[in-house]
């Protein structure tokens, strides 16, 4: 009971806040310290817990209510995609919330949102370019789903790799600082990087 009763009074200082949302739901993007205060640690950790509760086999993470209205409307045809309870194996788990990122993917100061979606039996991460303005989709990449009894889920990661990291570049093996945020998709085996060029995604091995 004290869960619930904490996550409720969480939710509902969310709901007091007024055009200062935590989601970025009224077209101004919340800070770090903007979240912080309206739900404590303790609370957020509880309202975690309740989001990413198992329900019908498949995990849920919660997303951004401004993302989920973008996939809805320019993606009808998909969903958002589920993970299988082996890639939630804990030491498998690499980041919060491995189904979405924000970022700034275009370098132009302006945060976007790269998130991964189900069609078919098909995972495709698509990014959503500026976001807070205008709304521009790219596709990222795709990959297969895992088939599950009847279901398909993902087993991948997204993982933000932010902009000045320095990361090996495998056709030179020199070190690079990257220019701008990039996508980071996280498989059993392996993590391919995709970075934005010339209005594109391409694999950070694959660039010019």
């Amino acid at each position: 009971m004290k869960v619930y009763s904490i996550a409720l009074a969480a939710l509902l200082a969310l709901a007091a806040c007024g055009s200062d949302s935590a989601d970025g739901n009224y077209n101004q993007v919340a800070s770090e310290d903007l979240i912080d205060e309206q739900v404590d640690s303790d609370a957020k950790t509880s309202i975690d817990s309740i989001a990413k509760a198992t329900t019908d086999g498949k995990i849920v993470f919660p997303l951004p209510d401004t993302l989920t209205t973008l996939v809805e409307q320019k993606q009808p045809q998909a969903q958002v995609a589920t993970l299988t309870d082996q890639a939630m194996i804990s030491d498998r788990l690499q980041v919060d919330n491995p189904l979405f990122l924000r970022a700034d993917f275009n370098g132009n100061n302006t945060l976007d949102y790269a998130v991964q979606v189900l069609q078919n039996d098909s995972i495709h991460i698509t990014a959503f370019l500026d976001y807070t303005d205008q709304a521009r989709e790219v596709q990222v990449a795709s990959y297969p789903a895992r088939q599950l009894n009847d279901r398909w889920y993902s087993v991948y990661q997204l993982r933000k790799a932010p902009q000045d990291s320095l990361v090996q570049d495998p056709r030179n093996q020199r070190q690079v600082l990257l220019p701008t945020d990039g996508i980071s998709v996280v498989e059993e085996e392996r993590t391919t990087l995709y970075l934005m060029q010339d209005g594109r995604f391409i694999p950070f091995d694959a660039k010019k």
